[in-house]
């Protein structure tokens, strides 16, 4: 007798037809797809509920049908627009300001500052002691910020 109980029971659910709601309609599954499906529903929901205990914050909860929430968050690794701007202005006021000098002066800045040579390396190629090339560079360089002060 019981075994018909068992083999019964055992057609009732091989019958069983399970279901799950995709976007909004029932699609019949294989048991084995319903049982994982509610189980990772049932894993996310109790994760959503541990984070809202714990004081969790998405930024997908600023969702609207304009932008995500995500699109508020500031990107600390490019640079801020007004940055590259106010650089930008300095580098051609700083240009202009070069162009001013003599030619012996702007040779000077672009060996140390755009070839990037030592004073040592140009006291070897020039024959000026170094001391002499480190004075100008400083006399060049005060020029230059009174130059970007106007």
């Amino acid at each position: 007798m019981k075994s018909i109980k068992r083999d019964t029971q055992h057609q009732r659910e091989s019958k069983k037809k399970y279901q799950i709601k995709v976007q909004g309609q029932l699609v019949p599954v294989s048991e084995e797809v319903y049982v994982t499906y509610h189980r990772m529903k049932r894993r996310e929901t109790y994760l959503e509920e541990r984070d809202m205990a714990h004081g969790v914050f998405y930024y997908s909860a600023m969702d609207t049908v304009e932008t995500t929430g995500e699109d508020g968050i500031p990107d600390l690794a490019s640079p801020r627009v007004e940055d590259v701007v106010v650089d930008k202005l300095i580098a051609e006021k700083l240009h202009r300001c070069l162009a001013q000098l003599s030619k012996e002066e702007q040779a000077l800045i672009f060996a140390l500052y755009f070839q990037g040579k030592s004073q040592s390396e140009l006291e070897r190629e020039t024959g000026i002691k170094q001391q002499t090339i480190s004075y100008r560079e400083r006399q060049i360089r005060l020029k230059l910020k009174k130059m970007i002060e106007k």
